[in-house]
């Protein structure tokens, strides 16, 4: 019996009942008895789960549980790489200048004040997600009546010419399984989360092309690849670590945890 661990941060654990249970499920059909466990950077190497397991889905965006398991060849899905870059939007954004990935010009923020791009721009915390602390900006006005208060710091970025519309790729390995085009008329974040509208969407081949640059670096397991329109091309805006999967369910049958257990079973069995 192959054993694992899935972990959840305590508010994402809750909002994805339904796909941890669904994870759990499909497991038994693989031979694979998975844990759920809801840890954080506080508490995860003391808990009694995470003794003798084979492998661990860590989805708490958190990299210092992946640098605890991989020290000891636990194997992680993602791996490290992927979670540190992934849920580092400056990292990301570096990772792409050293490739040459088309992205949006940024800048790292260590002084609001003197942010050298030109008005307006986006401003995004480094480690959010969901749509989450991310701000557009008009004015200098506006820039000063910002609360930027969290500690992972920010970047600024200039704001696409196509506003309010972007597409993820959903990747498996170094497979592209589908991508969904997101479109909002009422906000310049595009998020199905926040109301964004959805459609199934054919990946241009300078997405998969990016896609795969990327995953020779970072070698990720399970992520989505974020992009927006500029000037009539696409560029990367994100990478997803914790991909949620609301979209895909709400727009196809094809069921990605099921592909994803798989992915895992064959992996270890290699």
């Amino acid at each position: 019996m192959i054993k694992g661990l899935l972990l959840y941060g305590e508010a994402d654990a809750a909002k994805n009942k339904w796909f941890i249970e669904h994870l759990t499920e499909l497991s038994k059909n693989y031979g694979i008895n998975l844990t759920f466990a809801v840890l954080d950077d506080t508490n995860f190497e003391s808990t009694a789960a995470v003794k003798d397991i084979d492998f661990c889905i860590n989805r708490t965006r958190n990299s210092r549980i992946n640098e605890a398991f991989e020290s000891k060849n636990i194997r992680c899905f993602n791996n490290l790489h992927t979670v540190k870059t992934a849920n580092d939007k400056w990292l990301t954004y570096s990772l792409c200048k050293k490739l040459n990935i088309p992205v949006m010009d940024t800048v790292e923020i260590n002084d609001a004040s003197a942010i050298s791009l030109e008005y307006p721009f986006i401003i995004k915390s480094r480690n959010g997600h969901g749509g989450s602390e991310v701000f557009r900006v008009n004015t200098k006005q506006d820039l000063l009546g910002l609360k930027l208060e969290n500690k992972s710091g920010y970047i600024a970025q200039k704001i696409a010419s196509c506003l309010g519309a972007d597409v993820r790729v959903y990747v498996l390995g170094d497979k592209p399984i589908m991508a969904v085009k997101r479109t909002s008329s009422v906000d310049f974040r595009s998020n199905f989360s926040l109301g964004g509208k959805v459609e199934l969407f054919t990946p241009a081949d300078e997405q998969l092309s990016v896609i795969k640059q990327l995953r020779s670096e970072i070698f990720s397991d399970y992520a989505g690849f974020d992009f927006i329109l500029h000037n009539g091309n696409w560029v990367l805006n994100e990478i997803e670590d914790v991909v949620g999967a609301r979209m895909l369910y709400s727009l196809s049958d094809f069921d990605i945890a099921e592909a994803f257990i798989k992915y895992i079973y064959e992996d270890l069995s290699k």
